[in-house]
């Protein structure tokens, strides 16, 4: 049981997955406080599905989940925060850069949540988390070829809606 006796690898090796998860909710709802609670929601779930830490199919289990929870959560609220609250801002940069980079950040934002649910998490599973084609259609629960498809028709589709602009 991770966790017993030395706590701190175990300890460790679960705050390094929850992390990835909180990671991968924040880049799904753009909100750290709404993804903290969804990344607990989804070991929660892990929990009570019978799912534990030292299993291989944990962190799949966990990343599909979580993955779920953040597009049911997106569908419940329509409501955005602007991308620019979540970044940091660099020193020393003119206001004007900020303005423009927070402007094509909103832009990326709003044509990632366009795409459809399987598109969007398959292109953020593998641009933002840089997951391996097998991981990600371990974690979706699809085949490597349809993953493929998803990831393609994502990003050219966001050509599609960025390219007009650029």
């Amino acid at each position: 049981m991770a966790g017993s006796g030395r706590d701190g690898e175990g300890g460790a090796a679960i705050e390094q997955v929850r992390r990835r998860v909180v990671g991968l909710a924040v880049k799904l709802v753009w909100r750290r406080d709404d993804a903290e609670d969804l990344a607990q929601e989804a070991f929660r779930l892990a929990a009570a599905a019978g799912v534990s830490p030292g299993e291989e199919r944990f962190v799949p289990w966990l990343l599909r989940t979580v993955g779920n929870l953040c597009l049911n959560h997106r569908r419940r609220k329509t409501r955005w925060v602007p991308l620019e609250w979540h970044l940091e801002r660099p020193p020393g940069r003119a206001a004007e850069d900020r303005a423009e980079t927070a402007e094509r950040l909103e832009r990326v934002r709003e044509a990632v949540a366009a795409l459809p649910d399987r598109q969007r998490l398959a292109l953020v599973l593998r641009t933002m988390e840089q997951m391996s084609y097998e991981a990600i259609a371990s974690v979706m629960e699809l085949s490597v070829p349809a993953v493929r498809t998803h990831v393609h028709l994502a990003r050219r589709r966001l050509i599609e809606l960025l390219g007009e602009d650029e």
